[in-house]
């Protein structure tokens, strides 16, 4: 007996609500994409006939009361995470969010809260914890390099133009590339890891005056335990580099990804101690990874890689990373306290 489809609704189809559409056809056996709701009717249209869509919605109120929908991805800018996914958390949705998770961490909170309290699962789209590279890298890391006390990441991208206007506000974004990027980069440290910083510094430029937000930063976070770990993000960047180097005390790995033709799609090289240990292309795409485990998570309730719980910490340094940006000044991390 074939087990039943989680239903899905898609709240916002801006760019990256597309990369999510794929994932659904890509589990289509699995998955069924049941209801959009995006306030742009011609928008709407369009997405409901790619994905074959049968209920659109102007107005997400009305997709969050639909009983047939068992669970929502929630595409919205970044201010707009924290007060839908409340809705949602109340109206028995089961939730992924798009990075970052909220604005700060007291909204984070507020979240997590409310769906442990109507017993949904809450996950966020930390997308770059899913190729098959961080895979490999955290089974292989200690017993290859050691344990490690080094990790730079080099996020660097180019953004000539907003592809969104809610890019332009520094309110609607939280800044910009600070939330925008750093959220997968600062998480990305988090994970392998496994624990948090103590002092946090950060300093960022805004190049473009198409936006209001920093579009250049550079963020140093240091461990009680002696690790470092570096930072350094761009909109101005081109070609794309975006790299991550770990140094243990018995080597060094240093994972490279590319962006293929294919939209939201990559390809990585991983070396390891100089030898490639993998190259090519991530497939499937990393959004489908990360819907299965949402969906699968649902199906077996049980805690997702990703949770918001677990995320939580990751909002915690954001909001240090900036305030010190805000004070020019280093910020000591003393609570992690749930």
């Amino acid at each position: 007996m074939s087990k039943e489809k989680t239903k899905l609704g898609i709240i916002g189809l801006g760019r990256i609500a597309m990369a999510h559409g794929n994932a659904v056809m890509e589990l289509k056996d699995e998955v069924e994409l049941a209801a959009i709701a995006e306030i742009r009717a011609e928008r709407a249209r369009e997405a409901a006939g790619k994905f074959g869509v049968g209920k659109v919605y102007s107005d997400y109120h009305d997709l969050l009361k639909d009983p047939g929908i068992g669970a929502v991805i929630v595409c919205l800018p970044n201010h707009l995470h924290h007060p839908v996914c409340i809705e949602a958390a109340r109206a028995r949705k089961h939730i992924l969010v798009e990075k970052p998770m909220a604005m700060n961490a007291r909204e984070a909170d507020e979240m997590i809260n409310e769906a442990r309290e109507n017993q949904v699962t809450l996950m966020v789209g930390q997308s770059r914890r899913f190729p098959r590279a961080l895979e490999i890298i955290r089974e292989r890391m200690v017993e290859e390099i050691g344990e490690p006390f080094r990790i730079d990441i080099n996020f660097l991208v180019s953004f000539p133009e907003p592809p969104t206007d809610w890019w332009k506000s520094s309110e609607e974004a939280g800044g910009l590339v600070i939330l925008l990027q750093g959220s997968h980069s600062v998480d990305t440290i988090l994970w392998l890891l496994n624990k948090m910083p103590s002092t946090i510094y950060s300093i960022s430029q805004s190049r473009n005056p198409l936006w209001e937000g920093e579009d250049e930063g550079d963020i140093i976070l240091s461990f009680d335990s002696g690790e470092l770990a570096t930072v350094h993000l761009s909109l101005n960047t081109s070609p794309y580099l975006h790299e991550m180097i770990i140094v243990g005390p018995k080597g060094t790995m240093r994972l490279f990804e590319f962006p293929t033709q294919k939209a939201f799609g990559f390809a990585y090289r991983l070396d390891i101690n100089g030898k490639t240990v993998l190259d090519g292309e991530q497939i499937p795409s990393l959004y489908t990874v990360q819907l299965k485990e949402f969906t699968n998570a649902i199906q077996k309730k049980r805690t997702p890689i990703a949770s918001g719980e677990e995320v939580r910490k990751t909002m915690l340094v954001l909001d240090a990373i900036r305030e010190s940006d805000r004070e020019g000044a280093v910020i000591k991390l003393t609570s992690v306290a749930t």
